[in-house]
């Protein structure tokens, strides 16, 4: 029995412009210095596993040397992308966005760009790209960094706690897969900060609903300021000591997941009291490429709670991933 082919061949080994001056493809346009200068390309993002550009000197080349895996951080990318592709484009030049297969890779940085310059949403950039190369399928990993950067208003910033929550359990997956962290970033010390007040409704962050200032969480020991409160990290609470039998995971939270603001919505299955704050990783926590260890205050030393980047269970019941906890009593808000 002969069966039709999903896809037409040429169009996966040929180069398909997406938007003027812009192309997507897979490797094998991209290993002919002919055929891409017939077709005017002057410049290439190349995202595959290689670190060196075919053609040095005959085009610019941009090289973003990341595997195809659904942990990989592909979204650190996506203003330098949209920086080289539209001065391109505006010196009347023709980009070449090309991975392996022009399946995923590639396609997520279009993606990111079609967004950015069209407002489009993730699914909307997607659907254009499909409709001129139907093998266009981002892996998941890819397609959460693609809403994520909508959901920012594609400010790829530090400064927006829904990235920062990304980065946390980025962190967490390159520890589980590698055994250590290669890329660390971290919330900054309130210490350095010019003003010790925070607005806790300020954009993206992650606290309380208020309109009041609120002081970053200090030792109850020194008074030394610890955490800002846009880095303090809600979860619903769990179902008490019940979950505890068997360390049962009866109210997971991912980090990832952890970018709301409105804790008023947040209703708990039993009367159950939080003993302990989690946050992210602070630029004072010692020791954070261990996979676990203390949290002490880095003026007094006193111990204010521990770490652990494959997750920790709260007193309420509820499974943080990964978690970073400071027991409430040694601390003040």
């Amino acid at each position: 029995m002969f069966t039709t082919p999903l896809y037409d061949s040429k169009v996966i080994r040929d180069m398909q412009e997406v938007v003027p001056g812009l192309f997507l493809s897979g490797s094998q346009p991209s290993e002919s210095r002919q055929y891409m200068q017939e077709r005017g390309i002057t410049h290439i993002i190349q995202v595959t596993d290689i670190t060196t550009p075919r053609f040095p000197g005959a085009f610019v080349y941009k090289l973003i040397s990341v595997p195809d895996m659904d942990e990989t951080n592909l979204i650190e990318h996506f203003a330098d992308t949209y920086i080289f592709i539209h001065e391109a484009i505006a010196k009347g030049g023709k980009v070449l966005v090309h991975c392996m297969a022009g399946a995923s890779r590639s396609v997520t940085v279009v993606c990111a760009y079609l967004m950015r310059t069209q407002n489009l949403s993730a699914g909307e950039a997607l659907n254009a790209v499909q409709a001129l190369r139907p093998i266009a399928e981002p892996n998941d990993g890819f397609m959460r960094q693609l809403i994520l950067y909508g959901d920012i208003g594609f400010d790829v910033s530090t400064n927006r706690t829904e990235y920062r929550r990304f980065l946390m359990a980025s962190m967490a997956a390159q520890r589980e897969m590698f055994g250590y962290i290669k890329d660390m970033t971290l919330a900054s010390d309130p210490q350095n900060a010019l003003s010790g007040a925070v607005t806790a409704t300020s954009a993206g962050a992650a606290g309380p609903t208020s309109a009041v200032q609120r002081r970053p969480l200090k030792c109850k020991k020194c008074r030394r300021a610890l955490v800002a409160w846009d880095s303090v990290i809600y979860h619903t609470p769990g179902q008490g000591q019940g979950a505890f039998e068997y360390r049962k995971r009866d109210a997971t939270l991912h980090i990832s997941e952890a970018v709301q603001s409105d804790i008023s919505k947040i209703q708990p299955h039993a009367a159950t009291v939080c003993q302990s704050y989690f946050i992210e990783p602070v630029e004072w926590i010692q020791e954070l490429h261990g996979l676990e260890g203390k949290i002490a205050c880095p003026k007094c030393d006193s111990k204010l709670g521990t770490f652990n980047w494959s997750g920790q269970q709260c007193s309420c019941g509820a499974w943080v991933t990964p978690a970073f906890s400071m027991h409430k009593g040694k601390v003040d808000g």
